[in-house]
C-alpha cells in the first residue's frame, strides 16, 4: 500500500490527477493498493474501477430504484457532519455485518479537524426524518464516491445503491468524464454493485502498465465467463 497524507486543501484538478493513477481517498489521505484484507482476515486482490460518463443514461436498475424511492426528498448539499448524521450512522453501523469505523467523522476525517477534499453530500429524508446520507468528492473532471449509509428501517429501498447511481448520474450531468467508485475484488462479490453503473462503461486500473483498460478485458470479468464465481 502507498499512502500520501494531506496537509492542505486538495484542488479539484489535483484530485482528478490522483484518481487517474489509481489513488483514492482514505480519511484525510490518498492511497493505492492491489490487495485488501476482509473482516475474516482473508487477503483479496482488488482492482480500482472507474466509469466513463460521456453519453451516460440511467440503466434499468437505476430507473427501478428511482421509482422505488420517488417518495423521498433527496437534496444535494456541501458536505458536513452533524449530530443528526452521526445518529443515523450509529444506527446503520449497529445493523451491518461488517466492521466499520466508529463514526462518520472517523470514516471521513480520522484524527484531522479539517476536510481537505472538495466534498458534497446527498441528504435523503422521508418527511422530516433523515434516512440516508451519501458523500462524494467532486473534482474538476471527475467525481469519487466515498460513503453511503442509511437507516435500517429502509433497507428494502437499497438507498446506498440508489445514492451511488445518483452520484454517477449527477457527475455525468455536470460534464464530468469519469466517476471513481473505489475498488472491486477478485472472487469477492461484495463490491460488484459498483458495476451496475454499466459494465460496458467500466474500466480497470492496471498499475503494472500504468493504464486503464476496459472491464471486459480484466481478470475480474474473466471469473464470470470461466464460471469461477456464482
Amino acid at each position: 500500500m502507498s499512502t500520501i497524507p494531506l496537509y492542505n486543501p486538495l484542488a479539484p484538478e489535483v484530485l482528478d490527477s490522483l484518481l487517474s493513477i489509481g489513488f483514492y481517498r482514505m480519511r484525510q489521505t490518498v492511497f493505492t493498493t492491489s490487495f485488501a484484507v476482509t473482516d475474516d482476515e482473508e487477503i483479496i486482490e482488488v482492482f480500482w474501477l472507474r466509469i466513463r460518463l460521456r453519453g451516460y443514461v440511467p440503466g434499468k436498475r437505476h430507473r427501478e430504484l428511482n421509482r422505488r424511492c420517488k417518495r423521498f426528498r433527496c437534496t444535494l448539499l456541501d458536505a458536513v457532519i452533524t449530530d443528526e448524521i452521526e445518529t443515523l450512522y450509529a444506527c446503520y453501523k449497529s445493523n451491518v455485518r461488517f466492521q466499520a469505523p466508529g463514526s462518520a467523522a472517523d470514516f471521513l476525517m480520522g484524527e484531522s479537524k479539517e476536510n481537505f477534499f472538495p466534498s458534497r453530500m446527498w441528504e435523503v429524508r422521508d418527511g422530516d426524518r433523515l434516512i440516508a446520507i451519501g458523500y462524494f468528492d467532486e473534482g474538476s473532471d471527475s467525481s469519487a464516491g466515498i460513503l453511503n449509509f442509511y437507516h435500517p428501517d429502509y433497507r428494502k429501498f437499497s438507498l446506498s445503491k440508489w445514492l451511488y447511481l445518483e452520484s454517477v448520474r449527477y457527475a455525468a450531468g455536470t460534464g464530468k468524464t469519469y466517476f471513481y467508485p473505489g475498488y472491486i475484488a477478485l472472487y469477492f462479490p461484495k463490491f460488484d454493485y459498483k458495476l451496475e453503473a454499466g459494465r460496458e462503461r467500466a474500466e480497470v486500473w492496471q498499475p503494472e502498465k500504468g493504464i486503464w483498460t476496459p472491464y471486459s478485458q480484466s481478470d475480474h470479468a474473466a471469473q464470470f465467463s470461466e464460471g469461477l464465481i456464482y
